[in-house]
């Protein structure tokens, strides 16, 4: 499940990169977002699994 479609986060990621002078469509631009889009996916998806783990706990312990 994805909290955001990829074309919602491009979209406001170039639109970023614009305002701060960048061109989103540079060669070197377009590798560095794909590098840090794949980063924030994987730092999502643990903060996330760690939601779920602490949820999981709250629950057990308050259905005892």
């Amino acid at each position: 499940m994805r909290l955001f479609e990829p074309s919602e986060t491009t979209t406001d990621l170039d639109a970023l990169l614009r305002e701060g002078g960048h061109d989103p469509a540079n060669a070197l631009v377009y590798d560095i977002k794909g590098i840090i889009s794949r980063y924030y996916a994987k730092r999502t998806a643990e903060v996330l699994q760690r939601v779920n783990e602490v949820l999981a706990n709250y629950i057990a312990e308050n259905e005892a």
